[in-house]
Protein backbone atom coordinates (compact mmCIF):
# COMPACT_ATOMS: atom_id res chain seq x y z
CA UNK A 1 0.00 0.00 0.00
CA UNK A 2 1.43 3.58 -0.42
CA UNK A 3 2.08 5.94 1.78
CA UNK A 4 1.21 9.51 0.65
CA UNK A 5 2.31 13.01 3.01
CA UNK A 6 -0.47 12.77 5.10
CA UNK A 7 0.34 8.93 5.98
CA UNK A 8 4.09 9.75 7.34
CA UNK A 9 4.24 10.53 11.09
CA UNK A 10 6.35 13.47 12.58
CA UNK A 11 6.98 15.43 15.43
CA UNK A 12 3.38 17.58 16.64
CA UNK A 13 3.00 21.00 15.39
CA UNK A 14 0.45 23.68 16.35
CA UNK A 15 -2.47 24.54 14.46
CA UNK A 16 -2.18 26.41 11.45
CA UNK A 17 1.82 27.02 11.84
CA UNK A 18 2.81 22.95 12.61
CA UNK A 19 5.93 22.94 13.37
CA UNK A 20 7.07 26.13 12.53
CA UNK A 21 8.23 27.95 15.69
CA UNK A 22 10.08 24.27 16.41
CA UNK A 23 12.77 24.86 14.03
CA UNK A 24 16.19 26.02 15.27
CA UNK A 25 18.05 27.00 12.15
CA UNK A 26 21.37 26.75 13.21
CA UNK A 27 21.12 23.41 14.73
CA UNK A 28 18.22 21.91 11.93
CA UNK A 29 20.42 19.20 11.22
CA UNK A 30 20.74 17.88 14.94
CA UNK A 31 16.99 18.49 14.91
CA UNK A 32 16.05 16.15 12.00
CA UNK A 33 18.53 13.59 12.81
CA UNK A 34 16.72 13.40 16.39
CA UNK A 35 13.27 13.62 14.76
CA UNK A 36 14.47 10.25 12.51
CA UNK A 37 15.83 8.62 15.43
CA UNK A 38 11.93 8.85 17.15
CA UNK A 39 10.01 8.45 13.74
CA UNK A 40 11.94 6.62 11.28
CA UNK A 41 14.00 7.53 8.10
CA UNK A 42 11.23 9.13 6.21
CA UNK A 43 8.89 11.35 7.92
CA UNK A 44 6.71 14.31 7.67
CA UNK A 45 7.00 17.95 8.98
CA UNK A 46 4.28 19.71 9.43
CA UNK A 47 4.70 23.86 7.84
CA UNK A 48 2.19 26.77 7.33
CA UNK A 49 1.98 26.76 3.29
CA UNK A 50 2.69 23.06 2.50
CA UNK A 51 3.65 19.70 4.22
CA UNK A 52 7.46 18.85 3.94
CA UNK A 53 8.89 15.49 3.49
CA UNK A 54 12.20 14.68 5.35
CA UNK A 55 14.16 11.54 4.27
CA UNK A 56 17.39 10.02 6.26
CA UNK A 57 17.17 6.60 4.05
CA UNK A 58 20.15 6.29 1.90
CA UNK A 59 18.69 4.04 -0.93
CA UNK A 60 15.77 6.38 -1.03
CA UNK A 61 18.81 9.34 -0.96
CA UNK A 62 20.09 8.39 -4.38
CA UNK A 63 16.72 7.50 -6.10
CA UNK A 64 15.92 11.21 -5.68
CA UNK A 65 19.40 12.27 -6.77
CA UNK A 66 20.10 10.04 -9.69
CA UNK A 67 16.21 10.80 -10.96
CA UNK A 68 17.98 14.92 -11.17
CA UNK A 69 17.28 16.91 -13.26
CA UNK A 70 13.79 14.90 -14.71
CA UNK A 71 12.33 14.34 -11.99
CA UNK A 72 13.57 16.49 -9.14
CA UNK A 73 15.37 19.85 -9.25
CA UNK A 74 16.62 21.91 -6.34
CA UNK A 75 13.33 24.22 -4.76
CA UNK A 76 12.38 26.56 -6.64
CA UNK A 77 12.21 28.88 -3.83
CA UNK A 78 15.82 28.30 -2.98
CA UNK A 79 16.87 28.91 -7.09
CA UNK A 80 15.17 32.69 -6.37
CA UNK A 81 16.79 33.15 -3.52
CA UNK A 82 19.79 32.21 -4.62
CA UNK A 83 19.75 34.39 -8.14
CA UNK A 84 18.90 37.39 -6.23
CA UNK A 85 22.20 36.92 -4.39
CA UNK A 86 23.65 37.01 -7.70
CA UNK A 87 23.92 32.79 -7.98
CA UNK A 88 23.30 31.99 -11.23
CA UNK A 89 25.03 28.75 -12.13
CA UNK A 90 26.14 25.35 -12.30
CA UNK A 91 24.62 24.89 -8.26
CA UNK A 92 21.16 25.91 -9.37
CA UNK A 93 20.91 25.70 -13.17
CA UNK A 94 18.40 23.13 -14.35
CA UNK A 95 17.88 21.13 -17.17
CA UNK A 96 19.70 21.82 -20.26
CA UNK A 97 20.96 25.01 -18.99
CA UNK A 98 22.59 22.91 -15.96
CA UNK A 99 24.60 20.32 -18.45
CA UNK A 100 25.58 23.49 -20.27
CA UNK A 101 27.33 24.89 -16.87
CA UNK A 102 28.33 21.61 -15.65
CA UNK A 103 30.74 20.80 -18.97
CA UNK A 104 32.23 24.21 -18.28
CA UNK A 105 32.64 23.99 -14.83
CA UNK A 106 34.02 20.17 -15.04
CA UNK A 107 36.51 20.95 -17.84
CA UNK A 108 37.84 23.77 -16.02
CA UNK A 109 38.54 21.42 -12.60
CA UNK A 110 39.73 18.45 -14.49
CA UNK A 111 43.17 16.50 -13.70
CA UNK A 112 44.92 18.34 -16.44
CA UNK A 113 43.94 21.60 -15.41
CA UNK A 114 45.06 20.40 -11.79
CA UNK A 115 48.47 19.59 -12.68
CA UNK A 116 48.89 22.94 -14.19
CA UNK A 117 47.51 25.04 -11.30
CA UNK A 118 49.38 22.93 -8.71
CA UNK A 119 52.45 24.69 -8.96
CA UNK A 120 50.53 27.77 -7.43
CA UNK A 121 48.54 25.80 -4.89
CA UNK A 122 52.20 24.83 -3.57
CA UNK A 123 53.25 28.69 -3.14
CA UNK A 124 50.00 29.12 -1.72
CA UNK A 125 50.77 26.33 0.76
CA UNK A 126 54.46 28.00 1.59
CA UNK A 127 52.34 30.83 2.34
CA UNK A 128 49.94 29.48 4.56
CA UNK A 129 53.88 27.72 6.23
CA UNK A 130 55.13 30.62 6.67
CA UNK A 131 52.05 31.89 8.73
CA UNK A 132 51.94 29.03 11.14
CA UNK A 133 55.66 29.56 11.39
CA UNK A 134 55.08 32.47 13.16
CA UNK A 135 51.91 31.31 15.23
CA UNK A 136 54.24 28.35 16.54
CA UNK A 137 56.93 30.49 17.71
CA UNK A 138 54.91 33.02 19.63
CA UNK A 139 52.96 30.51 20.63
CA UNK A 140 49.66 32.52 20.80
CA UNK A 141 46.44 30.89 20.29
CA UNK A 142 44.45 31.77 17.56
CA UNK A 143 41.75 30.81 15.27
CA UNK A 144 42.89 28.69 12.66
CA UNK A 145 39.66 28.91 10.57
CA UNK A 146 40.13 32.45 9.62
CA UNK A 147 43.46 30.99 7.95
CA UNK A 148 41.98 28.12 6.00
CA UNK A 149 39.12 30.83 4.80
CA UNK A 150 42.00 32.96 3.41
CA UNK A 151 43.97 29.71 2.25
CA UNK A 152 40.52 28.57 -0.01
CA UNK A 153 39.77 32.05 -1.38
CA UNK A 154 43.48 32.45 -2.49
CA UNK A 155 43.32 28.67 -4.02
CA UNK A 156 39.51 29.20 -5.83
CA UNK A 157 40.57 32.69 -7.03
CA UNK A 158 43.75 31.81 -8.35
CA UNK A 159 42.35 28.73 -9.96
CA UNK A 160 38.88 30.41 -11.62
CA UNK A 161 40.30 33.81 -12.37
CA UNK A 162 44.14 33.38 -12.69
CA UNK A 163 44.05 36.76 -10.18
CA UNK A 164 47.19 36.61 -7.63
CA UNK A 165 44.36 37.88 -4.27
CA UNK A 166 46.91 36.71 -1.62
CA UNK A 167 44.55 37.64 1.23
CA UNK A 168 46.64 35.48 3.81
CA UNK A 169 49.21 38.16 4.22
CA UNK A 170 46.40 40.77 5.28
CA UNK A 171 44.96 41.92 7.92
CA UNK A 172 41.82 42.71 7.03
CA UNK A 173 39.41 44.34 4.79
CA UNK A 174 39.11 41.22 2.51
CA UNK A 175 36.85 39.54 0.51
CA UNK A 176 35.84 37.34 3.36
CA UNK A 177 34.77 40.33 5.46
CA UNK A 178 31.73 40.32 2.49
CA UNK A 179 31.70 36.29 1.71
CA UNK A 180 31.19 35.66 5.39
CA UNK A 181 27.51 37.23 5.74
CA UNK A 182 26.01 35.88 2.19
CA UNK A 183 25.62 32.10 3.24
CA UNK A 184 24.18 32.50 6.79
CA UNK A 185 21.35 35.06 5.06
CA UNK A 186 20.91 32.89 2.20
CA UNK A 187 20.26 29.81 4.82
CA UNK A 188 17.92 32.03 6.58
CA UNK A 189 15.69 33.43 3.51
CA UNK A 190 15.66 29.68 2.29
CA UNK A 191 14.23 28.69 5.52
CA UNK A 192 12.10 31.29 6.78
CA UNK A 193 8.21 30.65 6.26
CA UNK A 194 7.89 34.02 5.42
CA UNK A 195 10.19 36.41 3.48
CA UNK A 196 10.68 38.97 5.84
CA UNK A 197 13.36 40.29 4.53
CA UNK A 198 11.16 41.64 1.29
CA UNK A 199 9.14 44.15 3.95
CA UNK A 200 11.45 44.91 6.70
CA UNK A 201 14.69 46.24 5.08
CA UNK A 202 17.03 45.00 8.87
CA UNK A 203 20.20 45.84 9.17
CA UNK A 204 20.96 42.28 8.30
CA UNK A 205 19.33 42.55 4.82
CA UNK A 206 21.47 45.72 3.94
CA UNK A 207 24.97 44.38 5.04
CA UNK A 208 23.99 41.19 2.77
CA UNK A 209 22.73 43.52 -0.03
CA UNK A 210 26.48 45.63 0.17
CA UNK A 211 28.60 41.75 0.48
CA UNK A 212 26.66 40.87 -2.75
CA UNK A 213 27.19 44.02 -4.41
CA UNK A 214 30.87 44.26 -3.41
CA UNK A 215 31.89 40.78 -4.61
CA UNK A 216 30.00 41.12 -7.66
CA UNK A 217 32.43 43.99 -8.53
CA UNK A 218 35.04 41.79 -7.82
CA UNK A 219 33.89 39.15 -9.91
CA UNK A 220 32.89 41.84 -12.80
CA UNK A 221 36.81 43.05 -12.84
CA UNK A 222 37.69 39.82 -13.05
CA UNK A 223 35.64 39.48 -16.18
CA UNK A 224 36.86 42.65 -17.66
CA UNK A 225 40.48 41.33 -17.43
CA UNK A 226 40.06 37.88 -18.74
CA UNK A 227 38.16 39.98 -21.93
CA UNK A 228 41.19 41.96 -22.20
CA UNK A 229 43.97 39.08 -21.87
CA UNK A 230 41.30 37.04 -24.37
CA UNK A 231 41.53 40.35 -26.90
CA UNK A 232 45.42 40.62 -26.71
CA UNK A 233 46.18 36.72 -27.10
CA UNK A 234 43.55 35.25 -29.53
CA UNK A 235 45.57 31.99 -28.41
CA UNK A 236 43.51 31.68 -25.16
CA UNK A 237 40.15 31.44 -27.42
CA UNK A 238 41.93 28.01 -28.70
CA UNK A 239 43.57 27.27 -25.27
CA UNK A 240 42.38 29.32 -22.29
CA UNK A 241 44.33 29.23 -19.36
CA UNK A 242 41.87 29.39 -16.70
CA UNK A 243 37.77 28.83 -15.97
CA UNK A 244 36.96 32.01 -16.45
CA UNK A 245 38.33 32.01 -19.97
CA UNK A 246 36.82 28.91 -20.98
CA UNK A 247 33.59 30.52 -19.55
CA UNK A 248 34.10 33.71 -21.65
CA UNK A 249 35.09 32.11 -24.85
CA UNK A 250 31.92 29.23 -25.13
CA UNK A 251 29.47 32.18 -23.79
CA UNK A 252 30.37 33.75 -27.46
CA UNK A 253 29.35 30.22 -29.12
CA UNK A 254 26.41 29.25 -26.43
CA UNK A 255 23.18 31.46 -26.34
CA UNK A 256 22.56 30.15 -22.75
CA UNK A 257 25.88 31.20 -21.36
CA UNK A 258 25.14 34.91 -21.40
CA UNK A 259 26.87 37.49 -18.59
CA UNK A 260 24.54 36.90 -16.02
CA UNK A 261 25.31 33.37 -16.27
CA UNK A 262 29.21 33.85 -16.22
CA UNK A 263 29.29 35.32 -13.29
CA UNK A 264 26.88 32.94 -11.34
CA UNK A 265 29.36 29.83 -12.30
CA UNK A 266 32.34 32.07 -11.59
CA UNK A 267 30.48 33.68 -8.14
CA UNK A 268 29.38 30.03 -7.49
CA UNK A 269 33.07 28.54 -7.39
CA UNK A 270 34.48 31.15 -5.45
CA UNK A 271 31.88 30.97 -2.85
CA UNK A 272 31.76 27.40 -2.48
CA UNK A 273 34.91 26.53 -3.15
CA UNK A 274 36.42 28.65 -0.08
CA UNK A 275 33.31 28.06 2.62
CA UNK A 276 33.17 24.06 2.17
CA UNK A 277 37.00 23.15 1.55
CA UNK A 278 37.50 25.34 4.76
CA UNK A 279 35.32 24.14 6.41
CA UNK A 280 35.66 20.74 5.84
CA UNK A 281 39.89 21.67 7.13
CA UNK A 282 38.46 23.48 10.01
CA UNK A 283 36.55 20.21 10.96
CA UNK A 284 39.07 17.61 10.15
CA UNK A 285 41.99 19.89 12.31
CA UNK A 286 39.16 19.86 15.30
CA UNK A 287 38.90 16.23 15.21
CA UNK A 288 42.29 15.46 15.16
CA UNK A 289 43.52 17.46 18.14
CA UNK A 290 42.41 15.12 20.50
CA UNK A 291 43.56 11.81 18.64
CA UNK A 292 47.32 11.64 18.78
CA UNK A 293 47.00 7.65 17.85
CA UNK A 294 46.09 9.05 14.16
CA UNK A 295 47.60 12.05 14.03
CA UNK A 296 50.74 9.45 14.68
CA UNK A 297 49.98 7.07 11.64
CA UNK A 298 49.60 10.38 9.29
CA UNK A 299 53.15 11.47 10.66
CA UNK A 300 54.34 7.74 9.98
CA UNK A 301 53.22 8.18 5.94
CA UNK A 302 54.14 11.83 5.69
CA UNK A 303 57.57 10.37 6.62
CA UNK A 304 57.99 7.57 4.51
CA UNK A 305 56.14 9.99 1.10
CA UNK A 306 57.99 13.24 2.12
CA UNK A 307 61.06 12.47 3.31
CA UNK A 308 62.84 15.60 4.60
CA UNK A 309 60.30 18.25 2.81
CA UNK A 310 57.94 20.75 4.82
CA UNK A 311 55.29 20.02 2.23
CA UNK A 312 54.04 18.02 -0.72
CA UNK A 313 55.34 19.51 -3.86
CA UNK A 314 55.28 17.43 -6.80
CA UNK A 315 51.77 16.39 -7.80
CA UNK A 316 52.38 12.90 -8.13
CA UNK A 317 53.10 12.58 -4.37
CA UNK A 318 49.36 13.12 -3.44
CA UNK A 319 48.23 9.95 -4.73
CA UNK A 320 50.50 8.04 -2.51
CA UNK A 321 48.61 9.43 0.86
CA UNK A 322 46.60 6.71 1.26
CA UNK A 323 46.04 7.49 4.89
CA UNK A 324 45.43 11.07 5.18
CA UNK A 325 42.84 10.09 2.17
CA UNK A 326 40.60 7.92 4.48
CA UNK A 327 41.37 9.99 7.63
CA UNK A 328 39.33 12.82 5.26
CA UNK A 329 36.44 10.81 4.76
CA UNK A 330 36.51 9.94 7.89
CA UNK A 331 35.97 13.44 9.31
CA UNK A 332 33.75 13.99 6.25
CA UNK A 333 31.44 10.89 7.30
CA UNK A 334 31.67 12.55 10.84
CA UNK A 335 31.25 16.32 9.90
CA UNK A 336 29.62 16.50 6.25
CA UNK A 337 29.82 20.65 5.55
CA UNK A 338 26.59 19.95 3.22
CA UNK A 339 24.39 17.88 5.62
CA UNK A 340 21.01 19.02 4.27
CA UNK A 341 19.49 19.25 0.48
CA UNK A 342 16.43 20.63 -0.20
CA UNK A 343 14.35 19.35 -3.23
CA UNK A 344 11.50 19.58 -5.34
CA UNK A 345 9.43 17.23 -7.14
CA UNK A 346 8.24 18.37 -10.43
CA UNK A 347 6.38 15.30 -11.67
CA UNK A 348 4.33 12.25 -9.56
CA UNK A 349 6.51 9.47 -8.62
CA UNK A 350 6.57 6.43 -6.13
CA UNK A 351 10.08 5.56 -4.31
CA UNK A 352 10.18 2.98 -2.42
CA UNK A 353 6.18 3.08 -1.53
CA UNK A 354 5.86 6.42 -0.92
CA UNK A 355 3.53 8.21 -2.86
CA UNK A 356 5.47 12.16 -3.99
CA UNK A 357 3.09 14.79 -6.00
CA UNK A 358 4.64 16.94 -8.57
CA UNK A 359 5.28 19.76 -6.07
CA UNK A 360 6.18 17.82 -3.19
CA UNK A 361 9.00 19.85 -0.96
CA UNK A 362 11.71 17.36 0.20
CA UNK A 363 14.70 17.59 2.48
CA UNK A 364 17.21 14.81 2.40
CA UNK A 365 19.32 15.15 5.61
CA UNK A 366 22.76 12.99 5.03
CA UNK A 367 24.64 12.07 7.93
CA UNK A 368 22.36 10.96 9.98
CA UNK A 369 22.73 7.40 8.57
CA UNK A 370 26.51 7.71 7.92
CA UNK A 371 26.63 7.28 11.72
CA UNK A 372 23.98 4.31 12.10
CA UNK A 373 25.43 0.82 12.85
CA UNK A 374 23.19 -0.50 10.32
CA UNK A 375 25.34 1.06 7.40
CA UNK A 376 28.82 1.47 9.31
CA UNK A 377 30.44 -0.71 11.49
CA UNK A 378 30.58 0.82 15.15
CA UNK A 379 29.49 4.20 13.33
CA UNK A 380 30.06 6.49 15.68
CA UNK A 381 33.85 5.72 16.42
CA UNK A 382 36.05 7.71 14.38
CA UNK A 383 38.12 4.95 12.82
CA UNK A 384 39.94 6.00 9.17
CA UNK A 385 41.08 2.72 8.27
CA UNK A 386 37.54 1.85 7.48
CA UNK A 387 38.43 3.53 4.19
CA UNK A 388 41.64 1.43 3.47
CA UNK A 389 40.88 -1.63 1.43
CA UNK A 390 43.51 -3.76 3.25
CA UNK A 391 41.35 -2.98 6.85
CA UNK A 392 37.70 -2.61 5.38
CA UNK A 393 35.19 -2.88 8.04
CA UNK A 394 32.34 -5.91 7.49
CA UNK A 395 29.81 -2.97 7.18
CA UNK A 396 30.47 -0.21 5.04
CA UNK A 397 27.52 1.06 3.02
CA UNK A 398 28.98 3.89 0.93
CA UNK A 399 25.23 4.58 -0.55
CA UNK A 400 25.41 6.20 3.42
CA UNK A 401 28.15 8.57 2.57
CA UNK A 402 27.43 11.22 0.30
CA UNK A 403 29.30 14.69 1.67
CA UNK A 404 29.57 15.33 -2.09
CA UNK A 405 26.41 14.21 -3.17
CA UNK A 406 25.56 11.86 -5.67
CA UNK A 407 23.99 11.12 -8.82
CA UNK A 408 24.43 13.59 -12.20
CA UNK A 409 24.58 16.53 -9.43
CA UNK A 410 27.71 15.20 -7.72
CA UNK A 411 30.03 17.72 -6.81
CA UNK A 412 32.49 18.62 -9.49
CA UNK A 413 34.84 19.94 -7.21
CA UNK A 414 35.36 16.96 -5.38
CA UNK A 415 39.18 16.83 -6.26
CA UNK A 416 39.92 19.75 -5.73
CA UNK A 417 38.89 19.91 -2.09
CA UNK A 418 40.33 16.60 -1.42
CA UNK A 419 44.00 17.90 -3.43
CA UNK A 420 43.85 20.94 -1.26
CA UNK A 421 42.93 19.20 2.16
CA UNK A 422 45.79 16.50 1.61
CA UNK A 423 48.22 19.55 1.02
CA UNK A 424 46.97 21.56 4.10
CA UNK A 425 47.04 18.41 6.49
CA UNK A 426 50.29 17.23 5.39
CA UNK A 427 52.26 20.73 6.08
CA UNK A 428 50.51 21.09 9.23
CA UNK A 429 50.79 17.82 10.59
CA UNK A 430 54.88 16.80 9.01
CA UNK A 431 55.86 20.52 10.68
CA UNK A 432 53.56 21.34 14.05
CA UNK A 433 51.74 19.52 16.80
CA UNK A 434 48.43 21.23 17.46
CA UNK A 435 47.06 22.09 20.84
CA UNK A 436 43.23 22.40 21.46
CA UNK A 437 42.66 25.51 23.30
CA UNK A 438 39.19 26.12 23.26
CA UNK A 439 37.38 23.09 25.25
CA UNK A 440 35.98 20.67 23.05
CA UNK A 441 32.57 20.60 24.39
CA UNK A 442 32.56 24.63 23.99
CA UNK A 443 32.57 24.00 20.22
CA UNK A 444 29.21 23.64 18.33
CA UNK A 445 28.08 22.98 15.11
CA UNK A 446 26.34 25.71 13.23
CA UNK A 447 24.20 25.51 10.40
CA UNK A 448 24.32 28.03 7.95
CA UNK A 449 23.49 26.85 4.32
CA UNK A 450 27.30 24.90 5.14
CA UNK A 451 28.01 23.05 8.69
CA UNK A 452 30.73 25.29 10.27
CA UNK A 453 31.93 25.12 13.86
CA UNK A 454 31.48 27.74 16.10
CA UNK A 455 35.05 29.80 16.67
CA UNK A 456 37.63 27.90 18.35
CA UNK A 457 41.27 28.23 18.94
CA UNK A 458 44.60 26.42 18.38
CA UNK A 459 48.19 26.35 19.45
CA UNK A 460 50.80 25.48 17.27
CA UNK A 461 54.38 24.29 18.16
CA UNK A 462 57.30 22.72 16.59
CA UNK A 463 56.89 18.85 16.06
CA UNK A 464 59.09 17.22 18.59
CA UNK A 465 61.79 15.30 16.87
CA UNK A 466 61.42 18.14 13.74
CA UNK A 467 63.29 20.39 11.59
CA UNK A 468 64.47 23.53 13.51
CA UNK A 469 61.95 25.96 11.60
CA UNK A 470 63.66 29.90 10.97
CA UNK A 471 61.08 32.45 10.12
CA UNK A 472 61.33 36.11 10.23
CA UNK A 473 59.35 37.61 12.37
CA UNK A 474 59.89 41.35 11.05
Amino acid sequence: MLKGIKDLPGPKGLPLVGTMFDLDLPILHQQIEQWADTYGDVFRLDLPIKNQMVVTRPSMIQAISADRPEGFVRAKKMNTILQEGGVHGVFNAEGEEWRIHRSLVTKGLDVKHQKQFFPHLVSTIERLFEKWKKDAVSGEPFSIQQDLLRFTVDVSVWLAFGYEINTLEQKGGVIQDHMEKIFPTLFKRINDPIPWYRIIRSRESREFDNAVLEINKLVDKFITDAKSKIEQDPELKEHPSNLIQAILVASETESKIGPKEVRGDLLTLLMAGEDTTAHTLNWMIFELASLPDIQRSIRKELDEVLLNDEYIKEYTLNSKLKYIEAVTNESLRFRPVAPIILHEAIRDTVIEGYEIKSGQMILTQHRHSALNDKYFTNAKSFQPERWLKESRCPVHNTDAFTPFGSGPRYCPGRNLAILEIKNVIAMLFKNFEVELVTPANDVKEIMAFTMMASEFKVRLKKKKGGRNLPTNLN
